[in-house]
């Protein structure tokens, strides 16, 4: 019996390690999380809004004005694709010069955490 006991335990953190984005089952689930403005958790400064429409996504950077409420785009992407493979979703990102993809580690309708770089960026939902 102990020993069922330490392999249920030994095999649960890896059970847990292996999970990606549960919250989402389609990339149009995942395009409604994301559709609207974001901010980084670390920097009141930047604003990331998101629109997808026909299926088709697109990014805009953008910083806070003086005045309440109003932005100044500092880039736009003019795509963002959402792949979805077996462990959960990505996000490409295309633009004129370059094209990127992150993990998107987990959405929600107030949180996101995007994977780059090895390092996880967590962004806070502002407006829908």
């Amino acid at each position: 019996m102990k020993k069922i006991v330490i392999l249920i335990i030994a095999i649960t953190p890896l059970t847990v390690l292996g999970q990606h984005l549960k919250c989402c089952q389609s990339v149009t689930d995942v395009a409604s999380y994301l559709s609207g403005i974001w901010k980084l958790q670390s920097d009141a400064e930047s604003f990331f809004k998101y629109t997808f429409e026909d299926g088709k996504g697109h990014l805009t950077e953008m910083l806070a004005a003086d005045e309440k409420g109003e932005y100044i785009v500092v880039n736009d992407h003019p795509f963002v694709e959402i792949i979805q493979y077996e462990q959960g979703f990505k996000l490409k990102y295309i633009d004129l010069y370059h094209t990127s993809i992150v993990e998107l580690k987990y959405v929600n309708a107030k949180k996101m955490i995007l994977i780059t770089d090895k390092k996880e960026i967590e962004y806070v939902k502002i407006s829908d």
